[in-house]
């Protein structure tokens, strides 16, 4: 295939129960397909290429390109978003290893739980909890982000809600935290709502995630930042940047991850989702200052392939990836068009099956002049 002239839709069908299970350490709303991330990687850059995504959600096309052989710079303003990329991009090298560290830091825990104090924890969190299960969680997160130990916290934040035995709270959904009392009430389930330990579950959740884990080259460079992808810049020229940037509110970033945020330290996830769920208007004029960053950032002829929800956009009066299109070649210019692709999103991708949203999604793909 000529590299920039045609996009190969090699992705179809499910991939849950053959991807790496590293892109299963915690869940993630509106994530990308591993199997297109990588058929994305494969079509577009080339072994050793630096590939640069600023949006990089819970890091699926970062991973994927670490495991190509690309270098890799990646970024996200969300820290829950940030944690799981950066966790993915510098996992535990060996099971073996990661539990020692699980049992060294429950040393610490156990000292740190003495010193939590329920009544600061806002009333909307204490009711997924048992009062000791939540106690010991503060304590296994305030440690974790002590010793930097970031893989072991997002496999933490990967076990913090759901009804399965394996995790930490109440019965609740896995993906967005609301409580699921009336289907499982506690009169019928007093099981779910007993005291849950954390070393175990969280010993079990990563060894889940060693599972199906390729052979990683930890001398390819990766780089994990959390900043305003508009004002980023790469240290050396990138040969390609592929991302999915966040669709005008059709996903709320912080309201679907607030508990998770609330246990790395964000207290407002509202005031978040204004900047990671940006409203029409300031997502275009992200894409315009992100468009005219990207220009100085990319190498001659370099690539820029944007994974973009089909939606309408009322201000600029037309479907969204074709808008971003226009910001890129005439607004800002320095760009052209090399090809595009739609792919429908079925149902059973969907966490919220059944909602309205975007029913397909195109893929740009731009090349600096």
């Amino acid at each position: 295939m000529r590299r920039g002239r045609t996009i190969v839709c090699d992705w179809g069908g499910s991939v849950v129960s053959r991807e790496s299970t590293l892109h299963q350490l915690s869940p993630y709303i509106g994530k990308v397909k591993s199997s297109m991330a990588s058929s994305l990687v494969a079509q577009f850059t080339k072994a050793g290429d630096l590939l640069y995504d600023p949006f990089s959600g819970s890091g699926t096309v970062a991973l994927e390109a670490w495991f190509a052989g690309r270098r890799v710079i990646a970024n996200d303003l969300s820290p829950y978003a940030y944690l799981l990329t950066r966790a993915k991009l510098f996992p535990c090298r060996k099971l073996d290893s990661a539990l020692k560290q699980i049992h060294r830091s429950g040393v610490e825990v156990a000292r740190e739980c003495r010193d939590v104090d329920l009544r600061n924890i806002p009333a909307w969190v204490r009711r997924f909890f048992h009062p000791q299960t939540l106690r010991e969680t503060v304590a296994w997160g305030t440690v974790l982000k002590r010793k930097r130990q970031w893989f072991l916290l997002a496999s933490l934040m990967g076990i913090l809600h759901h009804q399965r035995p394996g995790f930490l709270s109440y019965p609740s959904s896995h993906a967005v935290p609301y409580l699921r009392t009336k289907k499982f009430p506690r009169h019928r389930f007093p099981e779910l709502y007993a005291y849950r330990s954390i070393q175990n579950r969280l010993e079990a959740k990563v060894a889940r995630a060693f599972r199906r884990r390729p052979q990683l080259d930890f001398e390819v460079s990766r780089f994990c930042f959390c900043k305003d992808a508009a004002q980023l810049s790469p240290l050396e020229p990138v040969d390609a940047i592929i991302t999915s940037p966040p669709y005008m509110r059709l996903l709320e970033y912080a309201r679907d991850n607030r508990l998770r945020l609330w246990f790395l330290g964000i207290r407002d996830w509202k005031e978040l989702d204004t900047v990671v769920s940006p409203d029409e208007s300031t997502f275009l004029a992200l894409m315009e200052r992100c468009f005219a960053q990207w220009k100085n950032s990319l190498k001659q002829g370099g690539l820029c392939v944007l994974i973009i929800g089909d939606a309408l956009s009322q201000l600029a009066d037309g479907n969204l990836p074709e808008v971003v299109s226009q910001i890129a070649t005439h607004s800002v210019g320095g760009y052209e068009q090399v090809c595009e692709y739609t792919d429908l999103i079925p149902n059973a991708r969907r966490v919220r099956r059944g909602t309205t949203g975007s029913s397909s999604e195109t893929i740009v793909v731009l090349r600096k002049k």
